[in-house]
């Protein structure tokens, strides 16, 4: 990772931090592209099984900067609103890389998004599928599927299981009557359980359901297992088995692959890639000293608030926060760091 205390600074790709803050101001989102381009390494090398695919999660943040660097290493694009697909497809990723899952997702959505971009729409239930059928007969179509279980660090963000999201495992059969009714080419099956996964056992779980289900399709062309995999936030936990994940999701495909052919292996990162590659640079506009019934606060007020960071206020992320223009002293008092919301 290419953010870094020297002395006093904090450094974001070899440049100051208040440098940067200087220039552009703040508030401010900076990000490594070295960082970005290594995590994405890291990943693509982890796997011995040759027919893998990255579409990178753009929700996780679809800076045109970061998305373009990781469209000039190959990766594809997960896109979970129209506005993304159009975002990709402008910004000039192949539209055979690009993948749409959405949730509640309404016929003008499929339409711009099949019928106008010509990306593949993820089908996230059965009514869904059956208005697609009646929209697009005879083209191509891929399933979400709940494998019936999730995991994740947080219960927000549990996206397997007993949740809205997909296809229950049990009505995959029904799934395929439907896509049958009308002509449909099932190319794709794909879950997604759940953020900030550190076990690689999940996965595995997941690659194994959507590989016995693809053996009733006669088809499929990709199985896409999602993203979720974890990164540290405070000092001192433990990272991503990546190297165990790439591993053992090689050693399932070639399994599958004698009797299924080379079908190949999707995957959705998006915190992975990013999550400790930028950082947000906000400046102290003013500081509060409060004292009530004997207890005493000091606030040190920023300009920036929950609107950046929101999921601090919605599920108690912990964020790392440093001094960057006194990053290597030792602390002197302790202040809660509060925004202008």
């Amino acid at each position: 990772m290419v953010i870094e205390v020297r002395g006093p600074h904090l450094y974001v790709g070899g440049l100051r931090a208040e440098d940067i803050a200087d220039r552009f101001g703040t508030p401010l989102f900076a990000y490594d592209r070295e960082t970005v381009e290594e995590n994405y390494g890291k990943l693509v090398g982890s796997f011995t099984y040759e027919n893998v695919e990255i579409l990178y999660s753009c929700k996780a943040n679809n800076n045109p900067g970061i998305l373009s660097a990781l469209r000039e290493l190959g990766a594809g694009l997960d896109a979970s609103s129209p506005w993304e697909v159009l975002l990709g497809v402008r910004l000039g990723f192949p539209r055979e890389r690009i993948l749409f899952t959405g949730v509640g997702v309404a016929d003008e959505e499929m339409r711009f998004v099949r019928g106008e971009l010509g990306v593949l729409v993820n089908v996230d239930s059965l009514p869904q599928l059956r208005r697609y059928g009646r929209m697009f007969p005879g083209t191509e179509v891929s399933i979400r599927i709940n494998p019936g279980f999730g995991a994740g660090y947080h219960e927000f963000t549990t996206t397997g299981g007993l949740t809205k999201f997909g296809i229950d495992v049990s009505s995959a059969s029904r799934a395929l009557e439907i896509a049958g009714e009308h002509g449909l080419r099932v190319v794709g099956l794909h879950a997604h359980i759940g953020s900030g996964i550190f076990s690689v056992e999940p996965y595995a779980r997941v690659a194994r359901v959507l590989l016995e289900l693809a053996r009733k399709i006669p088809h499929v062309e990709f199985i896409d297992v999602g993203g979720g995999m974890g990164v540290p936030y405070r000092p001192g936990e433990g990272a991503f088995d990546h190297i165990g994940f790439g591993r053992t999701m090689s050693k399932i495909m070639e399994e599958y692959s004698r009797t299924l052919g080379n079908v190949k292996l999707r995957l959705e990162p998006g915190r992975f890639i990013v999550g400790n590659a930028g950082v947000l640079l906000t400046r102290v506009v003013d500081v509060k000293e409060v004292e009530v019934g004997g207890i005493r606060k000091v606030f040190a007020v920023v300009d920036s608030s929950v609107n950046h960071i929101p999921r601090a206020a919605m599920m108690g992320t912990y964020y790392e926060v440093v001094h960057a223009s006194r990053a290597g002293a030792p602390a002197e008092v302790e202040v809660d760091v509060v925004g202008n919301l």
